[in-house]
């Protein structure tokens, strides 16, 4: 058997699964097609440690966050029988325990994923134990700097995503498996039901909606901490036969692909890759100009600012219009979406109702976004970008 091209040993604490450990997932087959050697090092009784040994990979498990001293001492001898080139580490517990460990080993690149545009506490872990951040978007990239972790260590490689399994979603078992008649109008948001992705503001937003509205049904696809408080906050809006709290789905690519609308309140969000589900499966979006959101959907003011705005025109050169942007700098700005500004309930409830108006317009919007997220955001795009990052740190 050949030497693989790179050994890259993978580093998680997590002990459930979420956007974060799907692109890891992601990145690990991508790699492993390319010839590289993939070892994960995971918690024990962990989501991540299981799936990667149900899919082939090497896996190596520790107890807890990996940072006792016994956890850190088995990392260490992990390293030292794997010889990695890389050492990847998907989040910040993991920088701790296994770059602690890894200290005074010969690791050419120890590079740390950043998901999250929530402020930096401390860049010394990153400084310590790292010589690269792989940013997912530029919003992130920017946090990471003004929270002092040097320019030279910052490379920005946004998500993504397999078309293919995006595209075995189907509508129709969606609507079944929601009871749906054809006649309902489904708008749906999949996120952690956590503060920073902004469901109250969605909820919020609703009343005015179903006034318009009425057979408009929101569903919530999700779980987390705040699912007691935002049911009883739908309850005491008086929409709460109009909201579905569906919890963890695994039908997510069959919900997708039902929705007549997906929407994203999120006040903070460092990328979400579901938004790249959604532009893949060809549904219309309303989404938040929050963190990295725009690197996906377009930076354009033509569907922005908190007002339904004019029609986006369709021009030959793919160059933003005048009504649909201001910007004539970069197509990649030309929107794919309608934004609005994030914690702002009434510019949301306008800007729903707007988009389930305008089928016209909807359709341009979505041609674009499945354009842009086939050329872009790609799992395989991914992967080759991150690959070419590894490459550039090994000299």
């Amino acid at each position: 058997m050949p030497a693989p091209d790179l050994t890259v040993a993978m580093v998680s604490t997590q002990r459930c699964w979420h956007g974060g450990e799907e692109q890891e997932r992601l990145l690990a087959e991508g790699l492993r097609r390319r010839g590289c050697r993939c070892v994960v090092l995971a918690r024990r009784g962990g989501m991540f440690a299981e799936r990667m040994l149900a899919e082939g990979f090497e896996v190596e498990t520790f107890s807890g966050s990996g940072r006792g001293p016994a956890a850190m001492w088995r990392t260490r001898r992990l390293l030292r029988q794997i010889r990695p080139d890389v050492l990847h580490f998907n989040d910040s517990h993991a920088i701790d325990g296994a770059g602690m460990a890894a200290l005074g080993l010969r690791i050419p690149v120890r590079a740390a994923a950043r998901r999250v545009d929530f402020a930096i506490r401390s860049s010394r872990r990153y400084r310590w134990f790292c010589n690269c951040v792989i940013c997912v978007s530029k919003a992130v990239a920017d946090v990471c700097r003004e929270g002092g972790i040097p320019d030279r260590m910052l490379r920005v490689v946004h998500d993504g995503v397999d078309p293919a399994r995006v595209r075995s979603g189907d509508r129709k078992r969606g609507r079944r498996a929601l009871q749906l008649s054809d006649d309902r109008t489904l708008l749906l948001t999949v996120a952690t039901l956590t503060d920073h992705k902004g469901h109250r503001f969605l909820l919020d937003a609703m009343p005015e909606v179903l006034q318009k509205k009425q057979n408009v049904l929101l569903a919530l696809a999700g779980d987390g901490e705040l699912l007691d408080s935002l049911r009883q906050h739908a309850e005491r809006l008086g929409i709460a036969s109009q909201v579905r709290f569906l919890g963890f789905r695994n039908d997510v690519y069959d919900l997708i692909n039902a929705a007549d609308l997906f929407v994203l309140p999120s006040h903070k969000e460092g990328l979400c890759s579901t938004l790249i589900d959604v532009m893949l499966a060809g549904r219309p979006i309303v989404a938040t100009a929050a963190g990295g959101i725009p690197d996906l959907l377009g930076r354009g003011t033509g569907c922005h600012a908190g007002a339904f705005s004019g029609p986006v025109v369709e021009t030959d050169d793919r160059r933003p219009s005048p009504t649909a942007s201001t910007s004539e700098a970069d197509p990649s700005d030309e929107p794919v979406a309608w934004l609005v500004p994030p914690r702002d309930p009434p510019a949301l409830a306008r800007t729903i109702i707007g988009a389930l108006d305008s089928p016209e317009q909807s359709a341009i919007l979505r041609r674009r976004a499945l354009e842009r997220a086939e050329q872009r955001f790609t799992a395989d795009c991914m992967v080759d970008a991150t690959l070419a990052v590894f490459r550039k740190y090994l000299g």
